[in-house]
């Protein structure tokens, strides 16, 4: 989200201190049907649900100053150029489409910069010379196979895993690794299209669950990318979205704020926010819909039990940022992938065969120098970490003669940088066969907790909408 963006969101919204006679900050009460935890893709798509058509009473919580998750723009300075860095592009399935136009926003077909890809090994920075990616014929055939697959399995994964098979009854390919699976199928030429897309594999695709692989690039988004289907908003701005619908909701919005602790009592359940100006709320409600990432220290101030520990414990994690750079040394026009040498000549499924993943795509109008930065790790890293990591590489690729340059100053500088880490499900096969999922499933509900978000369903915001809208069934029914 652009930074004036921000800051007018926070003008607009923040709400003033109240203070007691003996001069304590005394706590804003609040009366809600539903809290939202999380203002992005399904918090705020949530809201507007509940709020405008289902006509209950919301407040959302989110910690950052903007709404919006994984939507990440930047602005221009001094320029009414918007560059989106985060989410790209969006599938037209479910409410998609009319989400957009419920607020006037007008929408084209997703068609990406072409750009020359330059693949340099991950440790060296020299030119891979060597690597050939495969053709797009190659490419298209294997897509074929796996939209058949896909589409076998859809019933399973979309929208939501309320239809996840039952422990006996899983099928035997979702439990296997996926190199088995891809080599039994020959979709290896589909993979590297499907991990840039998706990103999935952070640190290896070879022994990943294929499951996991079908969750990441389903039969929805597999058929939308082939049919060319994928749109974004016509002036190239997928912030729009959230801001108008920030203006919506105006004071059922609570950024810059966090849940401290959470009490339940017989017929309700109380939670204690502050925002970063100081400001204190006791909210009262009776649901909670949960859309950030379940991590353990999201849930801490929900008291989970043992029953919830157990089942969010062993989630994989990993790190993910985005970003925007200045980078007057790399050639306009070019998509740099940092790879294993281990892909040589044609190993695409050691793409991710590495502890991260980089790559940097020019972005924004010409001249700019400017590039988009998309990173994963199968580790955690601090935001100066992940920064400091691209400078070493840009650098080392630089000194390793892998792009002309006669730029005298080749500083990368940040412009924009977006944390987007997040847990994953585990890559245990055994738990997943003894009912990981349907488990999962049940905490629907209880102890008046809802989740929605990512981990629920294909982890896209337009499907991502779509299990809200399943999860928001169930939750009002009650």
């Amino acid at each position: 989200m652009s930074k004036s963006i921000s800051i007018l969101s926070f003008l607009l919204f923040s709400v003033p201190t109240s203070l007691a006679i003996s001069g304590k900050p005394k706590p804003i009460q609040i009366t809600k049907d539903v809290v939202i935890i999380g203002g992005g893709a399904s918090g705020t798509y949530a809201a507007v649900r509940l709020r405008e058509d289902l006509k209950k009473s919301v407040i959302v919580v989110e910690t950052r100053p903007n709404l919006g998750g994984h939507t990440s723009t930047y602005l221009i300075p001094e320029t009414n150029t918007t560059v989106d860095y985060g989410v790209q592009s969006y599938l037209p399935y479910g409410p998609a489409s009319s989400f957009f136009a419920r607020f006037n926003i007008t929408t084209e077909v997703f068609s990406p910069e072409r750009l020359t890809p330059l693949n340099v090994d991950v440790e060296t920075g020299k030119t891979l010379l060597d690597y050939r990616a495969p053709s797009a014929n190659t490419t298209n055939e294997a897509f074929s196979r796996w939209l058949t697959i896909t589409q076998k399995y859809q019933q399973y994964l979309e929208p939501g895993y309320w239809n996840f098979p039952l422990p006996g009854d899983i099928p035997d390919d979702f439990l296997i690794p996926f190199e088995q699976f891809a080599k039994r199928e020959g979709i290896e030429a589909a993979v590297p299209r499907i991990t840039a897309i998706s990103g999935v594999g952070y640190g290896g695709v070879r022994n990943l669950l294929t499951l996991t692989v079908l969750q990441a690039f389903g039969a929805s988004l597999t058929q939308d990318f082939l049919q060319s289907k994928l749109f974004r908003p016509t002036n190239s701005n997928n912030a729009l979205l959230y801001t108008r619908a920030l203006s919506l909701l105006k004071s059922d919005i609570l950024l810059s704020s966090t849940v401290q602790s959470t009490k339940r009592t017989k017929n309700s359940i109380q939670l204690t926010v502050t925002h970063t100006n100081g400001t204190s709320y006791l909210i009262t409600t009776q649901k909670i819909l949960f859309t950030a990432p379940p991590t353990l220290a999201n849930l801490s101030p929900f008291n989970p039990d043992k029953r919830q520990k157990s089942l969010f414990t062993p989630w994989t994690p990993s790190a993910e940022f985005v970003a925007i750079i200045h980078a007057p040394c790399l050639p306009s026009k070019t998509s740099i992938s940092f790879l294993p040498q281990a892909v040589v000549p044609t190993s695409y499924l050691a793409l991710k065969d590495y502890p991260y993943s980089l790559r940097l795509d020019a972005t924004g109008p010409a001249g700019t120098n400017l590039f988009r930065v998309i990173f994963g790790a199968n580790y955690t890293l601090s935001t100066p970490a992940f920064q400091q990591l691209v400078r070493d590489r840009v650098d080392r690729l630089i000194r390793a003669g892998s792009v002309n340059t006669t730029a005298a100053n080749c500083e990368v500088t940040f412009r924009a940088s977006s944390d987007h880490s997040r847990p994953w499900w585990p890559q245990d096969a055994a738990k997943i066969q003894s009912g990981f999922v349907s488990e999962v499933n049940s905490l629907q509900g209880y102890k008046g907790m809802w989740f929605a978000g990512y981990a629920w369903g294909a982890p896209y915001s337009s499907t991502v909408w779509a299990v809200v809208d399943t999860v928001l069934e169930r939750m009002v029914g009650r």
